[in-house]
């Protein structure tokens, strides 16, 4: 009985701990030709060529990470804000810190992974886009290559060898996703190009069926499911990438994949206490 109560007045006390710290939020913008004002006037955020494939990539935001991280206060909690493709590159360094962390202690990768609180996930491209496939094969439309870019990034394509997922499994980090099924915007045009994808055409034309997406990823990507997979229902399960730390947190379903992203409210969402 005594062991049981010191064990709650343990968490009893950890829980205080943390309620009385304040959370410094470190945000990490998705790939893009401007990341200039990318997550509008919110401060701490990390800028990072998002051209780059998730291994080159991952040096650059882990060192924009801690630097972020410097201007934090000492007790604050850190909690890692990325989106869509950020989200990727972030699990890689996680994962790969905690994997070395006893190895090499001093790497920057080890030094986020011992830093980080949490990290909540805006549309997170854990296994890459259709889209992506077409401008790699270079078969993209006009609507794909003038909304989506031209350049061809191999850690977003939909079955890659270089995707986030045959590096890592594990974050070591409690990571609260964040995905929409609004596939609005660029005149619903690329939200139905990923719509059809995996999907017969009697099914999409005659059933109405549907491959859910946010018009840039598919759910089974922002949602971190065990392998890229249509998903025709908005609340569809799937099994996880991990399911200790990949959580479904919150499903957007009037706002597509970027129009969120000035919003600090929304941005902001589970701060213990923003500083």
């Amino acid at each position: 009985m005594n062991r049981f109560f010191l064990l709650a007045v343990t968490l009893l006390a950890f829980s205080n701990s943390v309620m009385s710290k304040n959370t410094c939020s470190i945000f990490v913008h998705g790939f893009t030709a401007n990341n200039k004002d990318y997550f509008g006037d919110l401060p701490r955020q990390v800028h990072w060529d998002s051209s780059q494939n998730i291994e080159e990539a991952a040096d650059e935001v882990a060192l924009g990470i801690l630097d972020q991280i410097d201007t934090c206060s000492v007790n604050d909690i850190i909690v890692l804000r990325p989106h869509s493709y950020g989200a990727a590159v972030v699990m890689y360094i996680l994962g790969i810190g905690r994997r070395f962390q006893n190895k090499y202690p001093d790497h920057h990768f080890v030094e986020i992974y011992k830093k980080t609180y949490e990290v909540v996930s805006y549309t997170g491209a854990y296994h890459g886009t259709p889209l992506m496939d077409l401008v790699c094969s270079n078969t993209s439309t006009k609507i794909v290559g003038g909304t989506f870019g031209k350049s061809c990034v191999e850690s977003l394509l939909t079955n890659s060898v270089k995707s986030v997922t045959n590096y890592v499994n594990n974050p070591g980090v409690p990571t609260y996703l964040v995905h929409s099924t609004d596939r609005s915007g660029y005149l619903n045009s690329t939200g139905t190009l990923i719509a059809r994808d995996g999907v017969s055409f009697t099914d999409f034309y005659f059933k109405g069926m549907r491959n859910q997406n946010d018009n840039t990823l598919p759910i089974s990507s922002t949602r971190a499911c065990a392998s890229q997979e249509v998903m025709l229902g908005e609340n569809q399960n799937c099994k996880k990438i991990n399911s200790s730390y990949f959580i479904d947190y919150f499903h957007e379903k009037n706002r597509n994949h970027t129009e969120f992203l000035e919003d600090k409210v929304f941005m902001l969402m589970g701060s213990i206490g923003e500083d």
